[in-house]
């Protein structure tokens, strides 16, 4: 008698209905799970964009403080006492030091808090302004290009020549030449570079190591879109270090600290040991420890040390106040590095906001013309403002981030702008709240740069022109840092009165509201904050493409792709779609094994037949493991990106696993293909069906998260 395995499948399958149920139950619930999610996450975007269209409350708008107040010594000094000394107590701020210099001298110099907490092994000591040495940040770059401007008065650089003549490494500029002039005003077009930015002892690099092993990629023609750089202001220093043929170091001690009669100030890393000795110890607040003394490789963009007494000094010599023998640049010199660098010929119609001097920022307000730089490390947070017109300049520094996000922030605020309303401003200006008066003092501001109104308001992009959401310029564009552009996106969105509200404001946590007040500029409501817009005109729909704000910043339209409310749900379903996967692969994979076993002992193992479903279940298994690798590579890009906002170093070696990771995810869309094509073609039943064409869609879906965000470049420095 001739039996046949077909005769005998039905008995079996009836022998074991329980298994069965449960293995077909686990995958339609599975499939049931990832559809919920699918419907939950429409739902939530649904419910984003339709909240995005209705007119909230504004915002409280920024408040002027009283002004008219005399700028003496004991006005000042009792202002700061209560301004600076009672907010450490609250903010968790361990200590502060600030300068005011005024007519041409020092007006007051003031420390708070503690250097020195004393929790650690040396004892607590209080700040000193005039001994306690404080980080100062990128501060640090408007005395480096004060060196750099001594050496374009003596003829020895010129600020608009090619900068590669006087690099002894080949810098790739495919988008254009890179001056000084670029430089200076964070226009050379590089990308955000992160790593390796701020390291501990033991991790210092030389200048050269610095600006030559791993430069960022070119992504702006040079000129046209403000994006700061760390990168750009090093490389500066690099080209005053090898014209003047003395260590970038030595060149700012002898020709501008020595010169000025700053005697506590160095970017020497380490620093010389007696002023190391009196430099504030750095915290994440007034709770806990002290961080080791951080390393900056970027030197001259960053690595500075002096004392508040010693920033007076330079605020003096940026000013023209100190004698001729001490005085760091001829007037004409000082005059052009404190105007705006660039024009209309380069920025286009953000020339109609902020614009970066030579270094400096142009932080001139409505009827109060002003020029200065903030600095910050992770745990030093600085602010320096002249307003040449009064001849009167102040300095801030902190040795700490407190115990909120903008702790720090808030402090740095309150200081700068209460000292210009309360004394360079009179009561009437700094009480008013009439349009007009904010309109007639946009147009007395003399030096042409931020606040000054051009054009007819009813000209230009209107508020719809606007919508939508913005990425920053000063991010990672070609390697796998371009992840982090998914953090920080700006979210615009008219309202019905012709204001458009920001969230979140630039240097804010919270929504903006700007209303038009020219062509191409609009203002904060209430307050003195610039956005300037861009617009391109393609087959004669026009759009605003970029929109600049704080001189040296950029949000850049994004496409629908990079926007997170779209790319986050995306992923975040597909993430969800694989796990259910992985989850439902022992639940089926062991009623499999216990079939095979079956089959083995009624000897249907035998022939050809079983040589098709080996071939799937291969197949099946390529698609899995791809699938747990993507979801592997995921876990680690998320802690990378932990790792890079926190300036820890991720060894290459570390990208390069991630990478293949993503790779092999990125190849198993051909086995989840077959798989997914096998089951419509066999009528697996909707469950099957539905999971394996969910699983492939996924996979497709993270590939392109891949690639569109550069998780799979060459590069994996950022």
């Amino acid at each position: 008698m001739i039996t046949t395995p077909t005769r005998e499948a039905p008995p079996s399958r009836r022998r074991h209905p329980r298994l069965l149920v449960r293995t077909t139950r686990t995958t339609r619930l599975a499939a049931a799970a990832a559809v919920v999610a699918l419907g939950v996450t429409l739902a939530g975007c649904a419910s984003g964009a339709t909240g995005a269209t209705a007119d909230p409350a504004p915002p409280a708008p920024p408040q002027h403080q009283p002004g008219g107040h005399s700028l003496t010594q004991d006005d000042v000094d009792t202002w700061l006492d209560g301004a600076v000394g009672s907010a450490l107590q609250t903010s968790g701020i361990p200590g502060a030091t600030v300068s005011v210099v005024a007519d041409g001298k020092l007006l007051t110099a003031r420390g708070y808090g503690m250097a020195d907490t004393g929790t650690g092994e040396t004892p607590a000591e209080a700040v000193d302004p005039e001994r306690t040495l404080f980080r100062v940040g990128s501060v640090s770059k408007v005395v480096s290009a004060t060196a750099i401007m001594q050496l374009v008065e003596k003829g020895d650089l010129d600020l608009d020549a090619d900068v590669q003549q006087y690099l002894d490494f080949d810098l790739d500029t495919p988008k254009g030449a890179v001056t000084l002039r670029h430089l200076l005003t964070h226009t050379a077009g590089f990308e955000e570079v992160i790593a390796g930015l701020i390291g501990t002892p033991g991790s210092e690099k030389t200048l050269r190591e610095a600006v030559s092993e791993a430069p960022p990629a070119q992504v702006f023609t040079p000129g046209t879109t403000p994006a700061y750089s760390n990168y750009g202001a090093t490389l500066a220093g690099y080209v005053a270090e090898r014209v003047s043929g003395v260590p970038f170091a030595d060149l700012l001690q002898q020709d501008v600290f020595d010169r000025a009669g700053m005697t506590s100030s160095s970017f020497a890393q380490p620093l010389p040991a007696d002023l190391d000795a009196r430099l504030a110890h750095g915290y994440p607040d007034d709770s806990k420890p002290a961080v080791a003394t951080e390393v900056v490789n970027a030197a001259p963009a960053g690595a500075m040390s002096a004392t508040a007494t010693d920033m007076a000094r330079f605020m003096l010599a940026q000013l023209g106040d100190l004698p001729d023998d001490q005085a760091l640049l001829q007037p004409d010199t000082l005059a052009e590095m404190h105007r705006p660098a660039l024009d209309a010929d380069d920025l286009g119609t953000l020339v109609a906001g902020q614009r970066m001097d030579l270094a400096f920022f142009d932080d001139s307000t409505p009827g109060l013309a002003a020029f200065g730089h903030d600095g910050d490390t992770q745990v030093f947070h600085s602010a320096m403002r002249m307003f040449p017109e009064h001849d009167t300049g102040i300095f801030l520094s902190m040795n700490g981030s407190g115990r909120s996000a903008t702790a720090s922030l808030d402090l740095r605020t309150t200081v700068l702008q209460g000292f210009a309303d309360r004394y360079l401003r009179d009561a009437a200006t700094a009480d008013s709240t009439d349009p007009a008066d904010a309109a007639d003092a946009a147009d007395a501001a003399s030096r042409g740069g931020a606040g000054t109104v051009d054009g007819d308001a009813s000209d230009g992009p209107v508020a719809a022109d606007l919508a939508g959401t913005y990425l920053s310029s000063r991010s990672p564009v070609t390697n796998p840092g371009a992840l982090l552009a998914l953090s920080g996106q700006t979210t615009i969105v008219p309202r019905s009165d012709g204001t458009v509200a920001v969230t979140p404001k630039p240097l804010g946590m919270t929504t903006g509201v700007y209303e038009k007040v020219g062509t191409d500029l609009w203002r904060e409501v209430g307050g003195d904050a610039l956005l300037a817009t861009r617009t391109t005109d393609t087959e004669g729909d026009a759009s605003v493409e970029a929109i600049s704000w704080g001189a040296s910043f950029t949000m850049l339209r994004a496409q629908p792709w990079q926007a997170a409310s779209a790319v986050l749900p995306s992923v975040v379903l597909a993430v969800v779609v694989l796990l259910a996967s992985m989850i439902v692969w022992p639940a089926t994979a062991l009623p499999g094994v216990g079939r095979r076993r079956r089959d083995l002992r009624a000897g249907l193992s035998t022939g050809s037949a079983t040589t098709t479903p080996r071939r799937r279940d291969r197949t099946l298994l390529l698609s899995r493991l791809g699938q747990a690798s993507t979801l592997l590579a995921l876990v680690g890009w998320a802690v990378v990106a932990v790792q890079a906002m926190s300036f820890a170093e991720v060894s290459a070696v570390t990208l390069r696993v991630l990478q293949g990771l993503q790779l092999l995810g990125v190849v198993a869309i051909v086995p989840a293909a077959l798989v997914a094509w096998r089951a419509v073609r066999d009528r697996r039943g909707w469950a099957v069906v539905t999971g394996r064409v969910l699983v492939l869609a996924s996979l497709v879906v993270l590939a392109g998260f891949a690639f569109g965000f550069r998780l799979i470049a060459p590069s994996v420095s950022f």
